[in-house]
């Protein structure tokens, strides 16, 4: 077969620039994908995991390892053409729902795209309901009082009577393999700095050597708390006659954003691909202080990090925002810094009293309640479980 000319050249050009970063995984990524497409051999899911994971026995309905990654591939080349590669004539891309590359004419990228591998489409999706969901849907009818504003409510009315399918994406806590050679141990660790497949290769990076390894683990970590936030919501949506679906961040498939509303409750670090959203409020997080940027109304600068002891007496952050998603659907992130101010950002929309609160604070500032928002605050507790909650700011989006 005729292959691309300069192909390899092509390839590393991308791998060692500024923009594609130093993931030695994310090179061999590329590269492997590339070759096998130039071999008219497109590459399988459980191939992918097998041959760059070194998952033997990989199943992708329990698993969206490969799809992450090759996500994040795809933004990596489209951050190389945006910057280093914004002069190239010629571009690759991963097409969605295909692991081939294709070399297509920058000129022609909204024309029907030039083939110069061949085309064989893999689609996969995942699905992975919380058991605890059916659970809390069952008991769920034994308790009418507390739903009963909600129906009515302003702030609820899009998630109760809109006719879209409805998601709940649990954020849950990244785990990774560390593979001792020299000992011949294999530990399961959970970095507190690590919550994501980029800063897992960042760490990798830094800390692999020949005799230490690291991989993700095939499974990750869900707090306590997320138990009760199904709980909450499952009474509320079973009293309302509202189906809901139950997903994981780890096995969510960013090819579902397309359908229906969202809501994403959890540590703002556990937020996956939705981390981006909250880069765009006026009250950003930032994943390497683990904090919140807040600008006041005098325009002083604050970080607001949590501070006090988790288990004892402290103060978190956290935030509640409301955002249009891609096809005409609503996106609403419920969120802290810890899982106190995770708990209290839900609550502030099933428990009566602070709902009408809220309600009351966004009519008296904007007249009624904005289609779009953003609400920041502040919150107190002990043990993880939240006490005194105080808002800071509430903005239109």
């Amino acid at each position: 077969m005729e292959k691309i000319p300069d192909y390899k050249k092509i390839v590393n050009k991308i791998t060692s620039s500024k923009s594609f970063g130093r993931s030695s995984t994310y090179a061999n990524l590329l590269s492997y994908l590339a070759d096998c497409t130039l071999n008219r051999n497109v590459p399988k899911e459980t191939t992918i995991a097998s041959d760059i994971f070194r998952k033997r026995d990989f199943d992708p309905t329990q698993s969206t390892l490969v799809r992450v990654y090759v996500y994040n591939l795809r933004k990596k080349l489209e951050a190389y053409y945006k910057n280093e590669g914004k002069h190239d004539k010629k571009i690759l891309k991963i097409p969605k729902g295909s692991y081939e590359v294709l070399l297509i004419d920058r000129k022609f990228e909204t024309q029907k795209k030039e083939k110069v591998f061949p085309f064989k489409t893999v689609i996969a999706c995942t699905i992975l309901v919380l058991i605890v969901s059916l659970f809390f849907n069952i008991i769920a009818f034994n308790n009418t009082k507390k739903t009963s504003k909600k129906s009515s409510s302003k702030l609820w009315k899009d998630l109760l009577h809109k006719d879209q399918p409805l998601t709940v994406v649990i954020g849950d806590l990244f785990l990774y393999e560390e593979l001792d050679s020299l000992h011949k141990a294999n530990r399961t660790t959970r970095n507190s700095r690590v919550n994501s497949l980029e800063e897992f290769e960042e760490f990798k990076s830094l800390n692999e050597t020949s005799k230490v390894s690291f991989q993700p683990a095939d499974y990750t970590f869900l707090i306590y708390n997320s138990a009760l936030w199904i709980k909450d919501l499952s009474h509320i949506f079973t009293k309302n006659n509202k189906n809901f679906a139950v997903r994981n961040m780890a096995r969510f498939n960013p090819k579902a954003l397309q359908d229906g509303d969202f809501i994403v409750l959890g540590m703002l670090k556990t937020f996956g691909l939705f981390r981006e959203y909250t880069e765009t409020t006026a009250f950003p997080y930032t994943p390497k202080q683990d904090a919140i940027i807040y600008t006041d109304s005098t325009n002083s600068k604050q970080v607001l990090k949590p501070f006090g002891n988790p288990n004892e007496y402290h103060t978190d952050y956290g935030i509640i925002m409301k955002i249009p998603g891609p096809n005409s659907n609503n996106i609403y992130l419920f969120g802290g810094i810890w899982d106190t101010g995770a708990s209290q950002s839900l609550k502030y929309f099933t428990d009566d009293t602070l709902l009408e609160n809220l309600e009351t604070r966004m009519i008296s500032k904007f007249g009624s309640i904005p289609a779009y928002y953003e609400v920041l605050f502040e919150v107190k507790g002990i043990d993880r479980m939240e006490l005194t909650p105080t808002i800071l700011e509430i903005n239109k989006k």
